[in-house]
């Protein structure tokens, strides 16, 4: 990853790699005024106030440094009529350096000092219906999401994809996972729609559009024909939603909305070289239920 122009801090104070120039963004808790409560985790980091001690708000009017203050606990649950403990999460409060600009609503935080600007979305093209010519593969795809599945060991093979026609000649989403291979949707059930450099497809199965298997409505992003992310509806909206460009050193990333198992992150979306990376930060504590 070496996008970002990085400052006041090392690499290793991170946690990251000393190769890597980005890390996954912290989701925002809360603000108040210029104070703003950022998710670190199920614990705060080691030294936290050391490695983290420096972040960049980013929000939809810019950028912003803010410095470390403290850790909070939040807890949710465990009132006294629940057989169930409470589900605490931490969060580091960060304010604002003097004489930094109003940022607007906060998107995420970043680790380390980032000097760049914040663009709005590309608008979206009108949506139409997918061409399955376009789409059809035989080999199949994964997603170039990173860190979607903090509970998933590293070993695991990841989900992959393809668009391929069926023994009715319908072109249909196959998911091939541990060796086992089943259809999702089709491709009729879709739209398609573009924004900036972006296709997204969109799939809500209804009659006479499903599939032998359970149908999920999902979300699907790609850069050209390459699978960035897939959404599905998994106690939760599918969506794969740009909210918003940075512009760093000449370079530009993408702020990306996921939705995930129980849960919505925004993800940083950039191209390393020929390869597109996703990364993301969800919740390694438990979301559901909460």
């Amino acid at each position: 990853m070496r996008y970002a122009v990085v400052m006041g801090v090392t690499l290793a104070s991170w946690g990251a790699a000393a190769e890597e120039r980005w890390t996954a963004p912290y989701q925002v808790e809360d603000a108040s005024g210029r104070t703003v409560r950022v998710i670190l985790g199920e614990a705060a980091p080691d030294d936290v106030a050391s490695r983290l001690r420096v972040m960049t708000l980013v929000g939809k009017q810019g950028l912003a440094e803010a410095r470390f203050q403290r850790t909070e606990p939040v807890c949710v649950g465990g009132e006294d009529d629940s057989d169930l403990p409470p589900v605490c999460h931490t969060v580091g409060v960060y304010t604002q350096l003097p004489g930094t600009p109003d940022i607007g609503e906060p998107l995420v935080a970043l680790a380390g000092a980032v000097n760049g600007t914040v663009g709005a979305p590309d608008a979206t093209t009108p949506r139409k219906r997918p061409v399955p010519g376009h789409w059809t593969s035989t080999p199949f795809e994964r997603a170039v999401d990173e860190g979607a599945d903090p509970y998933m060991p590293a070993d695991a093979p990841a989900p992959r994809y393809r668009w391929h026609p069926g023994a009715d000649g319908r072109v249909a989403l196959e998911l091939q996972h541990y060796e086992r291979t089943s259809s999702q949707v089709t491709l009729e059930s879709c739209t398609e729609e573009r924004q900036g450099p972006f296709t997204r497809l969109e799939c809500v199965p209804t009659p006479p559009f499903v599939t032998p298997d359970i149908p999920q409505p999902l979300s699907m992003l790609y850069a050209g024909r390459t699978l960035l992310v897939a959404s599905f509806e998994d106690y939760g909206e599918p969506e794969t939603t740009l909210v918003a460009s940075l512009h760093v050193a000449g370079d530009t990333q993408y702020l990306v909305r996921v939705g995930l198992k129980g849960q919505a992150v925004t993800g940083l979306l950039f191209r390393e070289g020929n390869t597109w990376r996703l990364l993301l930060r969800p919740a390694d504590y438990p979301v559901l239920g909460c």
